[in-house]
Formats: C-alpha cells, sequence, structure tokens
C-alpha cells in the first residue's frame, strides 16, 4: 500500500511540475513559398514572453497603410506590449512580413529603416504600442499582402536605456495575418 501511495505523490508531483514550468516564446520556421512552419497564432492571439517578475503580454494591434511616395508605401505595424511582471520593462522588436509567396519585407535590422520599434519604459500593469514599419516598393507586394501575410517579430529586451540591443533576439512570435488586414 504504501509503494501504491509513494507511487501516486510522485506522479502528482510530475504533473504539477509540467504544468508550471515556464514556456519559451513560440519557435517558428518560414518554408520558401512562405508558408509558416512550426506555432504560428491566429492574428489576434495574445502571447506572453519572458519569465519570473519580468513578463510581457504581446499581440498585433493594427496596421496602418502610410501614403505613396516615389513609388514606395509603408505598412506600419503597432504591437502591443503588456507589462504583467513586477518590474519595468523596456524591449525593442523588429517586424517582417511575409506574403503568400513568399516575399518578406522588413526584418531584424531592417524595419523602421533598420532601428525597429522602440518601448519606453512599461511599468507594471501598463501597455504601449510602438510603431514599426516596413516599407513595400511596389503595388503587387502590396496586394500580395492585403491577401493575407506571416508576421514575424523578433524581440530583444532592453534592460536600460544605454544598452546596444544585439541583433539575436530574446524571442520571436509569428502571427498569421489575416486577409483584408492590411490595406
Amino acid at each position: 500500500m504504501k509503494t501504491i501511495a509513494l507511487f501516486v505523490i510522485t506522479v502528482c508531483i510530475l504533473v504539477i511540475a509540467g504544468c508550471t514550468a515556464p514556456a519559451s516564446g513560440p519557435a517558428t520556421t518560414t518554408t520558401p513559398t512562405g508558408t509558416p512552419t512550426g506555432n504560428v497564432l491566429p492574428m489576434n492571439t495574445h502571447t506572453t514572453l519572458g519569465s519570473g517578475n519580468k513578463t510581457v503580454e504581446v499581440y498585433v494591434h493594427s496596421f496602418e497603410l502610410g501614403e505613396e511616395r516615389n513609388g514606395t508605401r509603408d505598412v506600419t505595424v503597432y504591437v502591443a506590449a503588456r507589462n504583467t511582471g513586477t518590474e519595468p520593462v523596456m524591449m525593442v522588436w523588429f517586424s517582417k512580413l511575409t506574403d503568400n509567396t513568399g516575399t518578406s519585407h522588413g526584418g531584424i535590422g531592417l524595419s523602421h529603416d533598420g532601428t525597429g520599434a522602440r518601448s519606453g519604459w512599461i511599468l507594471p500593469n501598463m501597455t504601449e504600442a510602438a510603431r514599426d514599419y516596413v516599407t513595400i516598393t511596389s503595388n503587387q507586394d502590396l496586394l500580395q499582402l492585403s491577401n493575407g501575410a506571416v508576421l514575424d517579430v523578433y524581440f530583444m529586451d532592453k534592460p536600460t536605456e544605454d544598452t546596444v540591443v544585439s541583433n539575436i533576439p530574446d524571442y520571436h512570435v509569428t502571427w498569421m495575418i489575416d486577409p483584408g488586414a492590411i490595406f
């Protein structure tokens, strides 16, 4: 009887430990045709990055289409970050949009003229939607993006205002963008 009780307690501990382990951010890849593989989130999904006292809930806030200038247009990407931890956080993130033909726009070191979106200090229980943008160079590319796209966002922690951010992301989230969301 003691053996069975010990076994049941051990199983309960393992189940509890597995349910409370911190989850890593979603990892995804994109095939050459632009079809995502791996953990791709629906457009309206919120996901949590970080662990311990520094956690941030991120989600796609909105898109805006800029005016045409010299044959190009900017697609503004607003990703919101809500500090769900207990310490202030500051982040930088880069957006990459990939259409259904596999053509990508933006990315690390490219979006927002290479600087990405930069949050200020986000205090606990506060939300900031920082502006990033990618430049689209043709009407055909814009049309393809309006038919649905994959948005990859690469997040980097910025522990101080003076910290130079690495080109290696701390977190990577991929969302499937609905047709008509970018227009």
